[in-house]
């Protein structure tokens, strides 16, 4: 048969895509309103429909596949906003913490798995790959409202989740690798060479060869001279111009462009393809981002976050991204979660990625003792403003966060196990049990995951809302002074 045969579709099978995608959408709301947690719920409702019960699947498997596709567009999507609205200039300023945040926040749980080779449970040996389970991911849903998320915390706290994301992205690469077997080094490194290697040109050709090419494209386009004096080519040259100019959708389209130019070179290169979609992201927002004394009138003042809202957003946010996180879902087999052996290693595991992720904080009380002991030199002492006492209150609220979401922990737990990488035991270790020792281990790292989720973001929630309640409670002083006196030069 050459071609597909337009039919339409059953009952059965409208009813139950209708349902799927409004049951995503109603579960993330309510599970965001109350515990800030709404991946959770979208994950919950793929193991619903892609689970048979009692025989019958309520989605079939060309439809499963069909929505782990469309999925996989939407973790795209997200990596490219979030390369999209990182700010060069905001990281530069809390560079030194937010290294240190992200070294600790990578480190502390590698290193406890790696303890957890030596005390093997049950012959389970938990893979080191795990140790990114604990979540790659940052909350910022309530830092971002009222103006949290734009100062000293947030911007430590994007700049270190971004070094996590980095590295998780690539990880994403390397555990496919691994799954197939070959431990030689440069299959190994080559994801990590590649993807780095992208972005080393990137950032060498986009200020020296791509920065003049767009600024003196954006000027030639700007600069209109409709004089009869031109001739009729002079003319018909500004009439280009006017149409370029007024391309409909011309952003969007530019931008996609490049978003797909860098994924095929990423796939090419075998580079991290959610990296590469990062850079292109990061390169769109440095090109884009220009001066109002520039006199460009294509590219607007934030045009790079204008242009995902206005295009983006909204097919993103309500379709794909809970379209990735069902396809989670339908990989996570919820019967075998809920045996007593996995249960109690899971939550053990969540419990130890929990105070490895929140370790974070030390950092926070590392940088003050340093602000502590330069304020005794009589040249930096009239600098440390606002800097009283210990910190304990932004180290809290940057161990809570990066605890939190584990998008890129979900992800790389799941390739993980369809790789076959989670199975790659120790020499001589059994298994035992309804399960195998890789689907085990993946159901403890699950646990993990889900775990860090509900805490981070809950415990954040019920921190900004203390903050928000002592504010109010204050009428003489303005918030920004108050929250200027709790949170010191962190605020």
């Amino acid at each position: 048969m050459s071609s597909l045969p337009y039919t339409t579709p059953s009952l059965p099978t409208i009813l139950s895509l209708t349902s799927f995608i409004l049951l995503l959408n109603l579960f993330r709301y309510t599970l965001d309103s109350f515990l800030y947690c709404g991946l959770l719920g979208e994950i919950f409702i793929g193991t619903l429909y892609g689970l048979p019960l009692n025989g019958i699947a309520w989605l079939s498997l060309p439809v499963q596949q069909t929505v782990q596709n469309l999925g996989y567009l939407g973790l795209i999507a997200l990596v490219f906003e979030g390369g999209l609205s990182t700010s060069a200039s905001d990281l530069r300023k809390t560079a030194i913490i937010s290294v240190s945040v992200a070294t600790i926040g990578l480190t502390v749980p590698i290193a406890l798995s790696f303890l957890l080779l030596r005390f093997p449970l049950q012959g389970t040996y938990p893979s080191p790959l795990a140790a990114f389970s604990g979540g790659c991911e940052f909350v910022l849903y309530e830092l971002g409202d009222d103006g949290f998320g734009r100062r000293g915390n947030g911007v430590v706290l994007v700049g270190a989740a971004l070094m996590d994301d980095v590295v998780g992205l690539v990880m994403v690469k390397i555990v496919t690798t691994l799954g197939s077997g070959d431990f030689t080094a440069w299959p190994i490194a080559r994801p990590i060479v590649a993807s780095f290697a992208l972005l080393l040109v990137t950032l060498i050709i986009t200020p020296w060869i791509l920065r003049p090419l767009v600024d003196a494209a954006r000027t030639w386009l700007v600069l209109h001279d409709a004089s009869m004096e031109r001739g009729a080519f002079g003319r018909s040259l500004d009439r280009f111009k006017l149409i370029v100019c007024n391309i409909p959708h011309f952003s969007f389209m530019l931008a996609t462009l490049v978003l797909i130019a860098f994924v095929t070179i990423a796939a090419f290169i075998d580079a991290s393809v959610l990296f590469a979609a990062f850079i292109a992201g990061g390169l769109i927002k440095t090109l884009w981002d220009v001066s109002p004394s520039a006199g460009a009138t294509i590219v607007a003042a934030d045009a790079a976050a204008n242009m995902y809202k206005k295009y983006y957003h909204h097919v993103v946010s309500y379709v794909l991204a809970p379209f990735f996180f069902a396809s989670i879902g339908f990989a996570i087999p919820i019967r075998d979660m809920f045996q007593g052996a996995i249960v109690w290693k899971g939550i053990l595991y969540s419990l130890l990625m929990v105070v490895a992720k929140a370790a974070v904080g030390l950092a926070i009380y590392a940088e003050s003792l340093v602000q502590e002991i330069r304020k005794q030199h009589p040249r930096t002492a009239q600098q440390q403003e606002g800097s009283k006492g210990l910190p304990h209150v932004p180290a809290l609220i940057i161990s809570l966060a990066m605890v939190a979401r584990g998008e890129i922990g979900f992800l790389i737990a799941s390739l993980s196990s369809s790789s076959g990488t989670l199975a790659l035991q120790k020499a001589g270790s059994t298994t035992t049990g309804a399960v195998s020792g890789g689907q085990e281990m993946f159901l403890v790292i699950i646990w993990a995951v889900i775990v860090c989720t509900l805490i981070g973001p809950v415990g954040v929630g019920i921190v900004v809302r203390k903050l928000r309640s002592l504010e109010s409670k204050q009428p003489n002083s303005s918030p920004e002074s108050h929250r200027r006196l709790i949170l010191g030069r962190w605020a």
